[in-house]
């Protein structure tokens, strides 16, 4: 995972080649660690590979919600089980937000961005995240 500050103070996370699991669950962690540090936190998300991912991204949609993460942008139909489990384990109104492409997750995330906030992308094996990290790397506030 790499991070860097953007020009308007948004840090980024970038695990967007990051389709594990394991790996998810590791940067999930590491963006709790920024709120509890006093960032908003944003979690973009896409579907993950290997196992039981029907078991994982529920494992995934309730971790965002007990580590307390602000926004959970899930991408992509195939992922959206993520979204359902998030909105189920906690009484969110709107922090979960499925979105249908790469186009608008980064609508979505843009939105969110500014100073104190940490948003993770992590990958997804049907939808290249990579590009949302690439326009928030060249966007300007």
């Amino acid at each position: 995972m790499i991070m860097s500050e953007l020009s308007d103070g948004t840090l980024l996370l970038d695990a967007h080649t990051e389709t594990t699991f394991e790996g998810v669950r590791a940067a999930q962690r590491k963006l709790a660690e920024l709120r509890v540090d006093g960032y908003d936190t944003v979690h973009v998300a896409g579907l993950i590979e290997g196992g039981d991912v029907a078991e994982q991204l529920d494992t995934l949609g309730i971790m965002t919600v007990r580590l307390n993460v602000h926004h959970l942008i899930v991408v992509g139909e195939s992922a959206r089980r993520m979204h359902q489990t998030a909105e189920q384990e906690g009484s969110w109104g709107g922090e979960s937000i499925p979105v249908f492409g790469v186009e608008h997750a980064y609508d979505e995330v843009v939105s969110l961005r500014g100073p104190r906030v940490a948003i993770l992308v992590t990958g997804g094996v049907d939808a290249d995240l990579g590009n949302v990290v690439e326009r928030l790397r060249e966007d300007r506030p």
